[in-house]
């Protein structure tokens, strides 16, 4: 895709690389949403446990951003591209991407856990698209000291249908707060989903950040943590499936600042058909990270010759005395499996099926709500049914 006046900018890379390989950004044509008039339908569970308010956006956004004075943002050093971190709170899609949310919602939800609060029920926001609708929205989430929870957000919508969503969640995590992220995309064939998540972390905070992505025609995510605090922890859990000819752009990044952090990011997926798919993950060790170790790894599944791969794995450093290891596994089911599963009476159709199933639900299973990793899986059912 080609840049436009009416496009905006998505998933820089903080590294760039040669522009030929097309991995540097993604640009989101404006002009390309489908034409929906219909809000989706919101409905929410378990909110009652956190205190709940709304805020203008703007006046959320400046509130938010004052949670990261002191963070020192990129130099043009390590072939970095300073221009992308132009936000305060820094986010995986971008800071046009938040430029373009503070137009589209006018009202920010900020959900507060107070000290040592520990919800026992996930709190769970959904978005019912029906045969097609549009919807944005901006949460943040804000655990101070010793809180611990997990937000559950829902994209749900009929198989086929078309339409057009905006969301970013930023999450403020004090001084050992504990939260879990989980994001769950059902949407239809027609959807253009831009999703994005972001995370400032204090001393012995956790964030689990835990992401489904398998609906959609084009469809942009990232998430960016910025480790401040000393022995912080990130880790990403993601599992992506892209059939026909869609797309799917992914970006995370974990900056780890503090002393003896640690980050892993770990991405599952099943490409078919003519899917067209970019990851890019990224361990930025910046200097004061001493001790701190970082992994990412991707597994990739391709059933088909004319799916298009592009992984992305990066580790930035400043410091010295830090442990950063990526890899990526990259194949099809070989003729052995094939055989095998022949002999048992499986058909090529549903080995691939099975075999996708196991590894998504493995992602899926993490995510404390029975009826949505039902629909996980019926969904991932329905989708290869869909080729018959």
């Amino acid at each position: 895709m080609t840049e436009n006046r009416n496009s905006v900018i998505v998933n820089r890379l903080p590294s760039l690389t040669w522009n030929r390989l097309g991995v540097n950004r993604a640009y989101v044509d404006l002009d390309s949403l489908p034409a929906v008039s219909d809000e989706a339908v919101f409905t929410s569970a378990n909110t009652e446990q956190v205190s709940t308010e709304t805020k203008a956006t703007p006046e959320a956004t400046a509130w938010a951003d004052g949670f990261t004075q002191g963070i020192r943002r990129e130099a043009y050093i390590a072939a970095k591209s300073a221009i992308y971190q132009a936000q305060a709170f820094a986010t995986g899609l971008g800071g046009d991407y938040t430029e373009l949310i503070g137009k589209l919602v006018p009202e920010t939800t900020v959900f507060t856990l107070e000290e040592n609060q520990k919800p026992e029920k996930p709190v769970i926001l959904s978005w019912d698209f029906g045969k097609g609708a549009r919807a944005a929205a901006q949460q943040i989430i804000y655990a101070k000291k010793g809180s611990e929870a997990t937000f559950l957000l829902n994209y749900l919508s009929d198989r086929d249908a078309a339409g057009h969503c905006a969301f970013e969640t930023k999450v403020i995590l004090e001084e050992g707060a504990h939260v879990r992220l989980m994001k769950v995309n059902l949407l239809g064939s027609g959807f253009v989903v831009l999703d994005d998540s972001a995370a400032v972390l204090g001393e012995n905070a956790v964030f689990d950040f835990v992401q489904m992505e398998l609906g959609g025609a084009k469809t942009y995510t990232g998430c960016y943590a910025d480790q401040c605090g000393d022995h912080s922890i990130f880790t990403v859990n993601t599992g992506y499936m892209v059939n026909r000819d869609h797309l799917m752009d992914i970006n995370y990044v974990a900056a780890q600042r503090g002393k003896n952090t640690d980050s892993k990011i770990y991405v599952k997926g099943s490409l078919r058909d003519e899917a067209f798919k970019v990851f890019r993950g990224t361990i930025d060790f910046r200097k004061g990270s001493k001790g701190s170790v970082g992994d990412e790894q991707e597994d990739v599944l391709i059933f088909d010759p004319g799916v298009v791969n592009k992984t992305v794995p990066v580790i930035l450093t400043e410091e010295e005395e830090v442990d950063g290891r990526h890899g990526a596994t990259i194949g099809n089911l070989s003729e052995d499996i094939m055989f095998y599963l022949g002999t048992r009476g499986i058909a090529k159709e549903d080995a691939e099926m099975l075999m996708t199933r196991g590894r998504l639900l493995s992602v899926a299973h993490m995510i404390p709500d029975t009826e949505t990793v039902d629909k996980i899986s019926d969904f991932i059912e329905e989708a290869f049914g869909d080729h018959e």
